[in-house]
């Protein structure tokens, strides 16, 4: 009796462990695939290399009271083919030195579609960062949210910015859009609720800045930056989830250099 329970439990944790290894695998594999599908769009959104063709760009001469146009921002994506493949594709958020680099999304139809869904608009855990349907790229408050993934992808290394030395290093925020690249300088890291009273401020109704806007931040940033914000200042804030609290997210905010 004794050697038959033996076996069944032996069987009961030999079954265990190959079901929680196929998990494991299944886990790496899926990460695996994600790693390359972004690899796959940042090839795909590399701008095409300028090159001359015949005898090349001719020079005129300019008269002595000529004044040069201010040039528009650079763009470093190639929103053409982005938006060909997709045309919700409405920006490219990146974060030097950071794993931060990726397409934005926006589904004014479907407003949290890209919370589950891939570039090619199939089912996927790890999703796209995507822009609150609310806003328009002219808001005073760009909201783009982003999955915090158990293997550190997506927008999970924003919970670095909880540590001011890493605030330090990685301060600058890259927005691209078709109308070209804009430089944010990240202001506030906050720790708040994903869900709100309209009753109560929130960073989740704030879609331009004011006095009180400006207050609240300041009020709530997890450590001072001393770098205020101001009534009309257009900022860039990056969502994922934070775990510390019911319902959490994690708020990294901005604003346009």
């Amino acid at each position: 009796m004794r050697k038959a329970l033996a076996a069944i439990l032996a069987a009961v944790l030999l079954a265990g462990s190959v079901c929680a290894g196929l998990w494991l695998a299944g886990f790496y594999f899926q990460g695996q695939e994600q790693g390359m599908k972004m690899e796959a769009l940042r090839r795909l959104a590399a701008s095409p290399i300028v090159t001359d063709i015949g005898q090349g760009p001719q020079e005129t001469p300019l008269p002595e009271n000529h004044i040069e146009a201010q040039e528009p921002p650079a763009v470093l994506r190639d929103f053409t083919a982005l938006q060909e493949e997709n045309p919700d594709c409405i920006g490219w958020v990146s974060i030097p030195g950071t794993p931060i680099d990726f397409p934005v999304m926006q589904s004014q139809d479907k407003p949290e579609f890209y919370l589950s869904h891939d570039f090619d608009r199939e089912y996927d855990i790890y999703g796209l960062p995507f822009l609150d349907a609310r806003c328009s790229l002219d808001s005073g408050n760009l909201l783009v949210y982003g999955h915090h993934m158990n293997d550190g992808s997506m927008f999970s290394c924003l919970h670095e910015y909880q540590d001011k030395e890493y605030w330090q290093a990685h301060q600058e925020v890259v927005f691209e859009t078709p109308a070209g690249a804009e430089s944010y300088r990240i202001v506030a890291v906050l720790r708040v609720k994903g869900s709100y009273k309209a009753s109560k401020w929130s960073i989740f109704r704030c879609l331009d800045v004011d006095n009180q806007a400006a207050q609240e931040i300041a009020a709530r940033q997890l450590y001072d930056t001393a770098v205020g914000i101001g009534p009309g200042d257009k900022l860039l804030t990056l969502v994922t989830c934070e775990y510390s609290q019911k319902n959490g997210r994690l708020a990294v905010i901005a604003v346009k250099e």
